[in-house]
């Protein structure tokens, strides 16, 4: 059994944390905190469906999934997360909760209120920029090795616009096949 355990270990330590320090805890934190607010605003009022839901975190799952494997890692290697140069658990967190559920919330949001489309995507961009900013700046999550602070800022307008333009694609079919389905009945 030891063995056993010993073998897991060294299989598993390249996911681990070089040191659990203010990165991890920052992770901890942003994720609960998104994903319980998500909870709460989405229990206050139900903006979206379910199925928007799930196409949202998917989209952006798919989005972060992406975006980290291209920008992290060679031939670009702009930054690197957390405490190593590839993923590990803590990037779990961030690419499966913080950054879908950060979006989700917004388009909760934008859901909810309808407001004008360019103050939409001008206000999600500085606010994801803003999260950035204060992750880096103080939980020290990205190591920037080439890449500019301000790189994410413009790299953050098309992941809003994306994300509105897949919110109203995705929203017409869903309402669009409800419509059907209750004029066949």
């Amino acid at each position: 059994m030891n063995d056993f355990l010993h073998n897991a270990y060294e299989i598993l330590k390249p996911l681990f944390p070089k040191q659990f320090d203010e990165n991890e805890w920052f992770t901890i934190t942003i994720s609960l905190f998104v994903l319980f607010f998500f909870l709460y605003v989405h229990k206050k009022a139900h903006a979206l469906l379910r199925t928007e839901i799930i196409a949202i975190l998917l989209f952006n799952l798919l989005y972060t999934t992406v975006g980290d494997y291209f920008l992290a890692m060679d031939p670009y290697d702009f930054y690197d997360t957390v405490d190593h140069d590839s993923g590990e658990l803590m990037d779990v967190l961030l690419q499966n909760i913080a950054y879908p559920f950060f979006l989700l919330i917004l388009m909760h949001f934008y859901a909810k209120h309808k407001p004008n489309i360019v103050l939409s995507i001008a206000m999600g961009a500085l606010l994801l920029y803003g999260l950035e900013w204060v992750s880096v700046e103080y939980f020290n999550l990205f190591t920037y090795k080439t890449w500019k602070p301000w790189y994410s800022l413009v790299f953050y307008i098309p992941v809003m616009a994306l994300n509105i333009l897949f919110y109203h694609k995705f929203h017409q079919y869903v309402y669009r096949k409800i419509s059907l389905k209750s004029a066949s009945q």
